[in-house]
């Protein structure tokens, strides 16, 4: 099985499908990944950030299977900027189902145990959905995929206050918060005591600086924000050897 990092976010607007595409390019540049833009809202956006046309390969086509197979999703991949990258577009002018659904179509078709392929990153939106029964339900189908699950918060303070509602609901397991900080730092001390006071189940993973003019020059030019800052204080490599040791070594026993 390929490693899994999930995103997924309480509201748009957040950062996050730049952040998950920033940690995927950052990934791509030693191990193959392929990023699936997972979000059911019909937007599309993972494929728009890149500039890429779909050319009607993308999730439009899988979201009615019985089950998703690694083989589907490689058939939709497209490539991107860089050689180890592929990404599965997101929806176009449709809205899929609510992601407890979607997570057992990639479940029973066994969507991530894909060849060669080192990691996946799912970018599963913002999860609130209509035919979503609830918060809890969304985010914990998404943990039962991911090896590691993460959500952004940008540090402004009435979004940070619904997000902690949003979360306390949920009660997320394994979600990791990613605090996207435009204010220079000015209220972190602020922000981690509210994180910790009201949410001590859920660990603050990082803090990333956000520049909504870098990130909008990035998207200009169809390149995702450089963030390996951010990718070696996760050890996301690090922590997936492990898993990838025992992938290599099932090959390597099969070839044998």
């Amino acid at each position: 099985m390929s490693y899994v990092v999930a995103f997924y976010g309480i509201k748009d607007g957040q950062g996050l499908t730049t952040t998950a595409l920033a940690v995927a390019d950052e990934l791509a540049r030693q191990h193959r990944v392929v990023f699936v833009d997972a979000d059911m809202s019909g937007t599309g956006t993972a494929a728009d950030a890149l500039q890429l046309d779909a050319g009607g390969r993308g999730m439009n086509n899988l979201i009615g299977a019985r089950a998703i197979s690694a083989r589907d999703l490689l058939a939709q991949a497209l490539p991107t900027h860089q050689r180890n990258l592929g990404l599965v577009a997101g929806l176009s002018a449709i809205c899929g189902s609510a992601v407890p659904r979607l997570v057992e179509q990639l479940r029973d078709g066994q969507a991530f145990t894909i060849p060669g392929v080192e990691f996946v990153v799912v970018d599963f939106g913002a999860i609130a959905h209509p035919e979503a029964r609830s918060l809890r339900q969304s985010v914990t189908a998404v943990a039962s995929i991911a090896h590691r699950v993460f959500t952004v918060l940008r540090d402004d303070p009435p979004m940070i206050a619904r997000a902690v509602l949003a979360l306390r609901s949920a009660q997320p397991p394994k979600t990791e918060l990613l605090l996207a900080e435009s204010r220079r730092g000015q209220l972190r001390k602020h922000v981690r005591e509210v994180l910790r006071l009201q949410l001590p189940e859920v660990a603050l993973a990082a803090t990333l600086p956000w520049d909504p003019g870098r990130a909008q020059r990035a998207l200009d030019s169809g390149r995702p924000l450089s963030m390996p800052a951010l990718v070696r204080e996760l050890k996301l490599a690090e922590q997936a050897e492990p898993v990838l040791a025992q992938v290599r070594a099932a090959l390597g026993g099969r070839a044998r």
